[in-house]
């Protein structure tokens, strides 16, 4: 897991990573978006009133995007998303879970080893054409789960509430159906306003930190609440508001500085083509 890491080792880390969350690999990504988007709008659509939005479209989207971003055959992406969302899922026994995290990392380490052999456009393919066997088996089978676990449920959470903020302020549609810098926008605004995400990963003070008035002592566990960093009245006036209008705000939904998140970009590139969409 990056998170748990700091330079050097994060940095040799992330390095590998980025070849796979370059703008010119999201742009090609974006008519696969919008395909897999519109077959969920579809879908949603055939199975009639009243529609389920969040069983079509928030759970579907994210997961069908990833295993596009990872690489994974279409065939295989019903039994992939099963198989993750098993070895994710806290509800489930400490058995159930451990079964499906055993049979998830064999489908990961078959799907490498393919990948080694003939590198396809995908981010496994993109890492092992780049960095060859200076990318291990474990790191490529870390790197996926962790793009599972942070691509998968914060973005549906974020397309099923999202949607509701828009119903509940119909007068903040109007921005899905202007250009697309003003969509661009409207999405930072409800990423800002919605933060997901509630807390980052705890991190322990390295030396005396004084933010604000607050001292950090050298060897304190330090977590902070990201919805109330993202709505601090120093960052926007009247930031308990939604206004898709605003100029854009410095949050931190995404994290910030070495841990930034990667995927920003496809995250707010997948969110906008599902809202536009919409409306």
């Amino acid at each position: 897991n990056l998170m748990d890491y700091d330079p050097p080792e994060h940095t040799r880390m992330r390095q590998k990573l980025t070849s796979g969350f370059t703008l010119r690999k999201m742009q090609r990504m974006q008519p696969s978006i919008e395909q897999i988007v519109t077959e969920r709008l579809d879908a949603m659509e055939q199975a009639g009133s009243p529609a389920d939005l969040i069983e079509y479209v928030a759970e579907e989207v994210p997961g069908a995007v990833l295993c596009e971003l990872i690489g994974v055959p279409r065939d295989d992406r019903v039994m992939f998303m099963q198989l993750c969302h098993g070895h994710l899922d806290a509800s489930r026994s400490q058995k159930r879970r451990a079964a499906a995290g055993e049979a998830f990392s064999r489908y990961l380490l078959a799907m490498i080893a393919r990948e080694r052999k003939n590198p396809g456009e995908g981010l496994i393919g993109a890492i092992v054409a780049e960095h060859g066997d200076a990318a291990t088996d474990e790191e490529l089978r870390g790197f996926c789960v962790q793009v599972m676990l942070a691509g998968d449920d914060n973005i549906s959470g974020m397309i099923g509430l999202g949607v509701l903020a828009l119903l509940r302020h119909p007068e903040q549609i109007a921005a899905f159906r202007g250009d697309e810098r003003s969509a661009q926008r409207a999405v930072d605004e409800l990423i800002r306003y919605l933060t997901v995400t509630y807390s980052p990963t705890p991190r322990i003070a390295m030396e005396d930190v004084i933010i604000g008035d607050q001292v950090v002592k050298k060897g304190e566990s330090v977590i902070c609440s990201l919805p109330a960093a993202n709505r601090d009245p120093a960052l926007t006036p009247d930031p308990e508001r939604l206004d898709v209008t605003r100029d854009s705000v410095p949050h931190v939904a995404f994290g910030h500085g070495v841990h930034h998140c990667l995927g920003a970009a496809l995250a707010r590139l997948e969110l906008r083509t599902v809202y536009t969409a919409l409306w």
